[in-house]
């Protein structure tokens, strides 16, 4: 076999592995809080949601001098220290015993991440340019059916085995992950010395639209504020509307995060044609308007049919909102200064999954969960306004 295509395939593996893990941890995180003795609700959004945001503001921090060492040594080294330190982390969050300490190592974590971001850089490099959207879009699948089943068989596991046995399974799949890419992928990678970094001044100058660029990555901020401040406490919600006695919590928790990834496989496909025929913008505002529509009533359902049916519905919505949003940023972009302007829109997302993720849960323990589904689907709103008037 080439050795472009082993890369793709074992690539592929990898990123599924990672992705699985990843994605179990919003719907199991609550849930392990209580076990160390948080019982309020109020108390187990604020943990949660610390937990999840800390990770997203180490990453923004660190990205910088992880693409530098990218620029330098290449992205493979990139995969196994990702994949390797979020092994190590899983293993020790599993013993943990008080919240502190797992907000601690999911600190750490976020040192450690950017395994998926690396996989695409080298993918597109290594790959003959004839089969590069094959193969970008095999990725793509292994991450999004990663993050589908994950929350799904993960809650499962956490109901049969355990919370902490969950997380050192989660740990041995991404060894297993770190053993493949180091033995396996390879790659041919060469330093580029004429590579020159602009600063933000110059970009402001060598970027025509430099303006517009600057209200997508707001936009790209508010979107990921918005998608955050739910995430921590969607199990927290379900616990609050299912019976006091119900077992496999955790497998119910995960079925519901799973019900919005399913219906963005669904849609990622139809909406990104869409966006070819009628353009990014229409499609970027209608998405908008409808995830934040549908923010809404969540927070009067009052069983978990409900809230999985209303959420597989939002999903279709979100499916199309991230390439519309990605697309229209594309094409405000010189080619040549992509890869600088992209990563200042992930720093953007990044810190907007911080924020919301403790704000969220912060607003949800001083307001409830009605004020906070109602603050950020209204929020999605604003971010449709805003695009609507300040991009053409």
């Amino acid at each position: 076999m080439e050795a472009w295509k082993r890369t793709v395939y074992i690539s592929f593996l990898c990123t599924f592995c990672t992705s699985f893990g990843v994605s179990q941890l919003s719907p199991i995180l609550p849930l392990y809080f209580h076990e160390m003795g948080v019982e309020s609700a109020e108390e187990l959004a604020r943990w949660a949601g610390l937990a999840t945001g800390v990770t997203y503001l180490v990453v923004c921090l660190s990205a910088p001098f992880w693409g530098r060492m990218a620029d330098k040594h290449g992205r493979k080294i990139t995969l196994i220290r990702s994949s390797f330190g979020m092994a190590i982390c899983n293993f020790i969050i599993a013993f943990q015993h008080t919240p502190e300490g797992v907000v601690f190592m999911r600190l750490i974590q976020g040192l450690v991440s950017g395994f998926y971001t690396a996989c695409i850089t080298l993918i597109a490099a290594e790959t003959p340019l004839d089969h590069t959207g094959w193969a970008l879009g095999l990725l793509a699948s292994a991450q999004l059916s990663g993050s589908l089943v994950g929350p799904l068989i993960g809650g499962y596991i956490a109901d049969e085995i355990g919370i902490r046995n969950d997380f050192i399974l989660v740990g041995c799949l991404m060894l297993i992950a770190f053993i493949l890419s180091y033995l396996f992928i390879h790659e041919n990678y060469v330093p580029n010395k004429d590579k020159v970094t602009l600063t933000f001044k110059q970009l402001k100058v060598a970027l025509p639209e430099f303006d517009a660029i600057v209200a997508l990555c707001i936009t790209s901020f508010i979107y990921a504020i918005c998608i955050m401040s739910l995430q921590p406490i969607i199990a927290v919600y379900i616990k609050g509307i299912v019976p006091p006695e119900t077992e496999n919590l955790g497998f119910i928790a995960g079925a519901v995060f799973s019900m919005m990834g399913l219906a963005q496989l669904v849609s990622s496909s139809p909406i990104g044609g869409l966006v070819d025929r009628i353009g990014a913008r229409k499609v970027l505002i209608t998405s908008l308007i409808y995830v934040g529509v549908l923010n809404i009533p969540q927070a009067y359902v009052t069983d978990v049919y409900q809230l999985a049916a209303v959420r597989f519905l939002q999903g279709l919505g979100l499916g199309g909102m991230l390439p519309a949003l990605t697309t229209f940023l594309a094409s405000k972009i010189d080619k040549a200064l992509s890869g600088q302007v992209f990563a200042y829109n992930q720093s953007c997302q990044f810190f907007g999954y911080f924020i919301g993720a403790v704000c969220g849960s912060n607003l949800m323990a001083l307001l409830g969960f009605t004020t906070l589904f109602w603050a950020s689907g209204l929020l999605f709103i604003v971010a449709a306004i805003w695009v609507a008037f300040k991009l053409k």
